[in-house]
């Protein structure tokens, strides 16, 4: 018996998967690449200059995913059958792309939660403050 769900996959389209979003990732590294080297003269109101170290960064950050997948799909035999549960999906980013409101939804929860804690932290700080 397995907990959870669990996703069997051949070999061969597991590698097909992880080529897919390596090229993509290698794509994106060459935009944000060409993006750094754009100056000021190729600005328009649709497509400011961003600031250098921002595309550089996204560059590096999507060249090292590329490796990452790359590394694993080299290790994928064709011929066997893989079963991935939903960590390993995520990390091969083999699920679809979330549409951007449930990323939002996400993005907001995750933060809401941190924001929350920080302002319950700030309360406790001046009643520990005013009781002293």
């Amino acid at each position: 018996m397995i907990n959870g769900l669990v996703l069997t996959i051949p070999g061969q389209e597991l590698i097909d998967l992880l080529d897919r979003r390596a090229a993509y990732h290698r794509r994106k590294a060459e935009w944000w690449q060409r993006e750094s080297e754009r100056d000021a003269s190729e600005q328009t109101e649709e497509n400011p200059v961003l600031p250098t170290h921002m595309c550089e960064n996204e560059a590096e950050r999507h060249e090292w995913r590329a490796e990452v997948l790359a590394f694993m799909r080299e290790r994928i035999e064709p011929a066997e059958i893989y079963r991935l549960g939903e960590r390993d999906l995520a990390f091969g980013e083999l699920l679809p792309a979330a549409p951007w409101c449930v990323e939002q939804a996400e993005y907001e929860e995750r933060n809401g939660i941190a924001f929350n804690l920080e302002q319950l932290t700030k309360r406790l700080g001046r009643l520990a403050l005013a009781t002293n």
